[in-house]
């Protein structure tokens, strides 16, 4: 079934096609946009938020906060700071980045790919 739904964030649907008139809409007066969806959630993005899955080496799901176990010896960029296998990191947080954490370790506040990490 083919409608039309408005993209200001007022969540105007209408069968026929025409223009926004909600009061305080961002696209009050814009034209509504065609859709054709299947699953009746119009295209929100709110309805269909795509959510940043993060996993460490064995494919366990990660939060922020989380403890992990570095699995292979990693040396510091820039300095002879080596943090062994083993090494308990506590409190990590997450990061935009799938492949990444932001953790403190050994005083100082670093980024650690996940494929090095596994969650205690």
């Amino acid at each position: 079934m083919t409608h039309y739904i408005c993209m200001g964030g007022c969540g105007g649907v209408s069968e026929e096609s025409g223009i926004c008139e909600a009061d305080g809409c961002a696209n009050q007066y814009e034209l509504l946009e065609e859709c054709a969806c299947v699953d009746g959630k119009h295209g929100k993005k709110e309805a269909v938020e795509d959510v940043l899955v993060v996993k460490d080496s064995n494919g366990t799901k990660l939060n922020d906060g989380d403890d992990v176990v570095l699995i292979k010896d990693l040396t510091l960029r820039g300095t002879s700071t080596t943090f062994k296998r083993g090494t308990k990191v506590t409190g990590i947080r997450l990061t935009g980045n799938a492949e990444e954490v932001d953790c403190k370790l050994g005083g100082s506040a670093i980024v650690l790919r996940t494929e090095f990490l596994k969650k205690v």
